[in-house]
C-alpha cells in the first residue's frame, strides 16, 4: 500500500508525517473508497491544517527576540465599539508606519497579522513582527488610533518550537471565520516576503513505523506534545497516520 513520509524543514524545527496516498497507487491496485468527514469533522481537519501551516511559517520567520504584539483598544462605558472597518482601517495604517519606520532603520519588514474580537466585545491586533526598537511600534500605533499608543510586547523565546503560540492564535481564528462580516475573510494575512517552507516527499513501502517510537535525528529532540497516530481518520481518507515534530537542541 503506497505511503509518502512528508518532512518538512522550518526553523529550528522538522516536522515529519507518514500518511497514505492514492497519488502513487501501482496500477491495477485496487483503490479504497474515500472516507467522506462529516461536517464537524471538516472544521477540525481544517483548524489542524491551519495550525500546521501557521507553526511552520512562525517557525520558518522568526526567532528568538523577534515579537508576538498585541495592539489594544480602549474600551469606555456609552462608547461604541471599533467596528469591523475601523479596525481593517487601523491596522492598514500601522503596517503602513511599521514599513517606514522599518526601512528608516534598515530592517525588513516582516508580519503575520491575526485580528481577534472577543466574546465580551473586547478588540486586539495580534502580529508577529521582527525586532525592532519597541518604541517605534508605539509611534506606528499611536499614529493608526487616534493618538493611543498601548502595545503589549511578548519577545519570542528561544526554542524555535512556537505550536502553542500557533494554536493560541487560530483559536481565534476558527471562532471568527463563521461570522462572515468579521475579520479580513481568512485566517491571517501576512506580508509577502515570508519564507513558506516546502515539504519533501519519499515513499514508504514499510509499515513497520506504524509500531516504533519516532527517532530524533543527532541534535534534535522530539516535541512530546506533537506525536500523534491513528489507524483510520477522514483527515487521511480512512487510513492510517503517524507524525511528530522535531526540535533543534540548544
Amino acid at each position: 500500500m503506497p505511503y509518502v513520509r512528508r518532512t518538512t524543514r522550518a526553523g529550528k524545527t522538522i516536522e515529519v508525517e507518514y500518511y497514505y496516498t492514492s497519488r502513487y497507487n501501482k496500477k491495477g491496485a485496487k483503490k479504497k473508497d474515500k472516507v467522506k468527514p462529516t461536517k464537524e469533522e471538516q472544521k477540525k481537519i481544517n483548524t489542524k491544517v491551519a495550525e500546521r501551516k501557521l507553526r511552520l511559517l512562525i517557525a520558518a520567520n522568526y526567532g528568538y527576540g523577534d515579537y508576538h504584539l498585541i495592539l489594544d483598544y480602549i474600551r469606555r462605558k456609552g462608547q461604541a465599539d471599533r467596528s469591523y472597518e475601523q479596525m481593517k482601517k487601523d491596522i492598514q495604517i500601522f503596517l503602513r508606519e511599521c514599513r517606514k519606520l522599518y526601512k528608516k532603520a534598515g530592517i525588513e519588514f516582516k508580519y503575520i497579522h491575526v485580528m481577534e474580537v472577543g466574546k465580551k466585545g473586547s478588540r486586539h491586533h495580534h502580529l508577529i513582527v521582527n525586532r525592532i526598537d519597541t518604541k517605534l511600534l508605539q509611534q506606528a500605533w499611536y499614529k493608526a488610533y487616534e493618538g493611543h499608543n498601548r502595545v503589549k510586547v511578548f519577545p519570542l523565546d528561544d526554542s524555535g518550537n512556537y505550536a502553542e503560540l500557533a494554536s493560541y492564535l487560530i483559536k481565534y481564528t476558527t471562532e471568527h471565520i463563521q461570522d462572515k462580516d468579521r475579520l479580513q475573510g481568512k485566517r491571517w494575512a501576512s506580508s509577502k516576503n515570508l519564507v513558506h517552507p516546502q515539504p519533501q516527499y519519499e515513499i514508504v513501502t514499510q509499515r513497520s513505523w506504524f509500531r516504533k517510537e519516532p527517532k530524533p535525528l543527532a541534535g534534535y529532540y522530539i516535541d512530546k506534545d506533537s506525536v500523534e497516530y491513528g489507524i483510520e481518520s477522514p483527515e487521511y481518507y480512512g487510513y492510517g497516520w503517524f507524525r511528530y515534530r522535531m526540535v533543534q537542541l540548544e
